[in-house]
């Protein structure tokens, strides 16, 4: 059965699969117990940690794990455009949860020529610990910035599975150490969110912040740079990602650049146009126009302060607070004259952070 599985995913182009036999992952428990209680864990997990550790409680059938990788961002380079914001590789062209849920279902539908079974396709949609599962499935192992690196792909592959009642032989899990003691990724990291001995601070990494609805602190601000979702930098530098990125570019990286401008003033309906088919517009536009804002200081783009400027009079607080910062950003002095102005008309949290703006040494 295994070598009919491998072959129906080889026939529709699937280089990298792996399948496992762990349905139960409570060998990670105390380490997820552990992270939330030192405020690692986010907003973006399960809550309850026995819905991320017993797959059966999501496909009670289940026996059989089918994890797939698909490898991406072939030639990737930086797209020049300094003035502009910047999405992660992850966000170029279609939506990558959308091809991969209908890859899986094909994939399952091949093995359906041989086998009638009952399935279950997850891309980054269930509460299980994704990496974990395609690690156990033999796909690769975890390089110091927590993601999963395959020893042929790198690290730049989408990660999918099928959840099965498939009875077959499983691969055998990667154990060797793939980072040694290559430190790249830690120092190159803004925030330094990586640790050395491995592992990652979310609440410190770029990608994190720029999807959280809450606050960020105003220095992590100025290591976000100019991205408006995600960051590719610990994969970028990684030498393991190298062969990836030095193949002769097959598609146009120029998508992953963002009109900072454009997107203060976008409505809800222009947003989800223009960006709806992307992997990072499920944040939605405010969020973005948040980065935006983040941006426009980091970048200090004086040209724009009469736009930033209008979004003192947002109904959203959250958008004023970082125009706030982004103003005194670019423009200090002219800044503090309409912050200062400004303390009359707001409500008690906003006149808060403009005062604590003021004072700080931005």
């Amino acid at each position: 059965m295994k070598k009919i599985i491998k072959e129906a995913a080889h026939r529709l182009g699937i280089e990298t699969i792996g399948i496992s036999r762990v349905t139960d992952f409570s060998h990670l428990e105390e380490f997820l117990i552990s992270r939330k209680n030192k405020g690692l864990d986010c907003e973006f997990e399960e809550r309850d940690i026995k819905k991320r550790i017993y797959a059966k409680n999501l496909f009670p059938d289940l026996r059989t794990i089918i994890a797939i990788g698909l490898p991406y961002g072939e030639g990737y380079k930086t797209p020049p455009g300094g003035n502009f914001g910047l999405l992660s590789l992850s966000s170029h062209g279609e939506d990558y949860h959308r091809t991969f849920n209908s890859l899986l279902i094909k994939l399952a539908e091949e093995i359906r020529h041989h086998l009638a079974f009952k399935f279950l396709p997850c891309v980054d949609t269930s509460p299980l610990i994704d990496k974990e599962v395609c690690r156990l499935a033999g796909l690769g192992n975890y390089g110091k910035n927590s993601l999963l690196i395959n020893d042929d792909k790198g690290s730049f592959i989408y990660l999918g599975y099928l959840l099965t009642d498939i009875e077959t032989e499983a691969d055998i899990p990667i154990e060797k150490d793939i980072c040694g003691t290559c430190s790249i990724c830690v120092k190159s990291c803004p925030n330094r969110a990586i640790s050395e001995r491995g592992g990652i601070d979310p609440k410190r990494c770029v990608s994190y912040l720029t999807q959280t609805k809450n606050y960020i602190p105003t220095d992590y601000r100025e290591k976000m740079g100019r991205q408006i979702y995600g960051c590719d930098i610990c994969q970028v530098v990684c030498p393991l990602n190298k062969d990836v990125l030095n193949k002769e570019a097959k598609e146009d990286y120029s998508d992953l650049l963002v009109d900072l401008k454009e997107l203060l003033i976008m409505s809800n309906k222009a947003f989800m146009n223009k960006y709806g088919h992307r992997a990072g517009s499920w944040r939605g536009r405010n969020i973005w126009k948040r980065n935006a804002l983040i941006s426009i200081g980091n970048l200090n783009l004086a040209s724009m302060f009469q736009d930033v400027k209008a979004e003192l009079q947002n109904s959203s607080d959250m958008i004023k607070i970082y125009a706030a910062w982004s103003l005194l950003k670019i423009n200090k002095p002219r800044a503090r004259d309409i912050l200062y102005e400004n303390l009359k008309y707001e409500n008690v949290d906003v006149k808060k952070e403009y005062l604590k703006l003021l004072e700080a040494e931005i």
